[in-house]
Parts: C-alpha cells; sequence; structure tokens
C-alpha cells in the first residue's frame, strides 16, 4: 500500500456516519386518516341527502301531498344506521296539506324508528308524533266554506275568540271551546259572550258554531285534543300515530 492510498483509507473511516432519516410515517398516517375521514363524511351526506330525497318522494306520493315535503334524517353517521336498516329520528315537514278542504298550514311530524325496505320503496315507523298548525286566514276559510262569515283570533285559555255577525244583533264576539270527533273533526262551541249586547238576555247563540273537518291526516295521524295551544298566529295541535307502514301506494296501520 503506498503513502497515499494509507492516507485516504484512514479519511474515509473518519467520516462520520450519515444522519438517521427522520420517522415521517405517524404523519404520513395522520394525512392517510383524515383524508380518508374527509371522505367518509363526504360519502355519508351524500348517501343521507338521497335516501331524504327518496323517502320525500314515497311519502308525497303515498299520502297525495301537492309538493313533496322537507325530510331530514337525524344522527351521524348515516351509513351505520343504512347498515342496520333501521333510522332513530326522522323528521318531516309538510306545507299547505289540504283534506276536506280544510288546509293544514303547517305539519310538523318525527318518526322514531323507522325500517327502509325494498329501496326505501317501503318503510315501517315504530311511533309518530307531530303538529298539525291551522292559521286563523285557513280556519276563517273553512268557516267561509260553511257559508260562515267570521274573524278568529286566540282566546283566553287555549280558547277561540269568533267574531261574526248575529241575525238582528249586529257583530258580536264569543268565546269558543274546540271539541274532537270522530276521524280528526273538530267542532267549534260558543261557551261565553264577551259583547255585552242586552237582546241575547244571557243566552249564548250557537250561530257561529261549526265544525272544522280535518279528517284523515298523512301517516295516520290523529289530533289530540288534549294536547292544543292557541296562539297570535293560529292553533296548533298535537297529533299521534303508532305502527304505521308507508308505501308507495299508500298507508298501513298494525
Amino acid at each position: 500500500m503506498t503513502y497515499e492510498e494509507g492516507i485516504e483509507q484512514l479519511n474515509w473511516q473518519a467520516q462520520p456516519p450519515p444522519p438517521a432519516r427522520r420517522r415521517k410515517w405517524p404523519l404520513r398516517l395522520a394525512i392517510v386518516l383524515l383524508v380518508l375521514a374527509g371522505l367518509f363524511v363526504a360519502a355519508d351526506r351524500i348517501t343521507v341527502g338521497i335516501a331524504e330525497s327518496q323517502i320525500a318522494k314515497r311519502v308525497q306520493s303515498s299520502q297525495n301531498l301537492a309538493t313533496k315535503p322537507s325530510v331530514t334524517i337525524a344522527d351521524f353517521p348515516f351509513l351505520t344506521q343504512l347498515i342496520g336498516m333501521k333510522l332513530d329520528h326522522v323528521s318531516m315537514d309538510a306545507r299547505g296539506v289540504v283534506r276536506n278542504g280544510v288546509r293544514v298550514s303547517d305539519l310538523h311530524v318525527d318518526l322514531n324508528g323507522v325500517a327502509p325496505s325494498n329501496g326505501f320503496t317501503e318503510a315501517k315507523v315504530d311511533r309518530l308524533s307531530g303538529t298539525a298548525f291551522f292559521s286563523w286566514a285557513d280556519l276563517e276559510a273553512a268557516a267561509a266554506a260553511q257559508h260562515l262569515d267570521v274573524t278568529l283570533a286566540e282566546g283566553p285559555d287555549n280558547s277561540i275568540r269568533v267574531t261574526g255577525p248575529l241575525a238582528g244583533l249586529g257583530k258580536v264576539t264569543l268565546q269558543s271551546k274546540l271539541s274532537l270527533g270522530p276521524d280528526n273533526r273538530l267542532q267549534l262551541a260558543a261557551t261565553k259572550v264577551e259583547t255585552p249586547i242586552p237582546g241575547l238576555s244571557g243566552r249564548i247563540p250557537k250561530d257561529l258554531d261549526f265544525p272544522i273537518p280535518v279528517g284523515a291526516l298523512p301517516m295516520n295521524l290523529t289530533l289530540q285534543l288534549n294536547d292544543l295551544k292557541t296562539s297570535g298566529d293560529g292553533l296548533r295541535v298535537k297529533a299521534l300515530a303508532d305502527h304505521v307502514t308507508i308505501t308507495s301506494s299508500g298507508i298501513s296501520g298494525d
């Protein structure tokens, strides 16, 4: 070995080892997981939107609604609920539902325990709880259909103030209470006279009493008279139904 070769070998042995490459796999794994989570959320939201649209379409068709209702599937993620084919909570809002000539201004329904099948063409619902809202204008239109020209407003203790003409006595304001008959038939009956008119002689006239024949509400909902509330804008009545099956052709109950 020459002198120059010996010096070169010593220099090579004296060089420090190359720095260890930093481990970047935790960061890369975190990035991958974030991307996958984002894709899962996006897929979940797209899928739930499709399902909501399908449910709304089926309800509109089966319940003969003029417009498609707004449907919201609660709880996240939706895909895990879909795998089990059981939706915990679905809410629906339908506007302008007309039954027997009576307009329900807004119908809100919470569907609990929804089991869809056959590609969302059918669904069994354990329990439905809703609220039917009737604006004063819509209730006045229901009275007008019965040839009564009345004005309605909120009264005390969930009563309704009815103002209208009485033969030979002019306009009078009465407090009326609601009762409930078969087929969601609301009945308005006077219980007190607010306008002091001597000609009545303590009599409570029935000239301004009238029925509100709501009839069959969507999804077999039944009005509950023990849970109603009058307000400045109208009348809200709770509605319930149990064990309802919704199909593309209609509904059925157990």
